[in-house]
């Protein structure tokens, strides 16, 4: 289903080319998503390294007096600990997935944002029609926050 903005441009431009801007505006919005969700988890991930070597210091390292091998025995003789590193292990595996996909995500919404304002001659070719490609483009912008004047990031 086409966006509610999109399908009230009745005159300015023609269905397949509001099929292309919904379909600009869905790559738009998987960017975004996996844009928050690596951001989530590697906060997650900071917060638990950063708890966990706070935790290090003020109950192993420092009552220890700082002697490696009784840390070090400290540290592998409790599970919690290896489940702690094992998850931020994990939180750090997840978050590279998750980089991996927004990088995807924005390569693929950022070739369609290009490849709509390169054809933008063709999908609006008549100099009555080219006011109406301007309007588009604003209401892009302001509605979804996808700059349609210019093909840099």
């Amino acid at each position: 289903m086409i966006e509610p903005s999109i399908q009230f441009l009745r005159n300015h431009t023609d269905e397949p080319t509001k099929q292309m801007l919904d379909h600009l505006v869905d790559r738009k919005r998987k960017f975004e998503k996996y844009k928050m969700k690596c951001f989530r988890t590697q906060f997650f991930t900071f917060v638990l390294i950063m708890g966990f070597i706070v935790y290090l210091y003020a109950f192993i390292i420092k009552p220890s007096g700082g002697q490696m091998d009784v840390v070090l025995h400290m540290i592998f003789d409790n599970e919690m600990h290896i489940f702690f590193i094992l998850l931020i292990v994990a939180g750090y595996a997840t978050a590279q997935y998750f980089k991996k996909k927004e990088d995807k995500a924005e390569t693929e919404y950022h070739n369609l944002r290009c490849e709509v304002i390169r054809k933008s001659t063709e999908l609006w070719p008549q100099p009555a029609q080219w006011q109406n490609r301007h309007e588009v483009f604003t209401m892009m912008k302001k509605e979804f926050d996808i700059n349609l004047f210019h093909e840099s990031k």
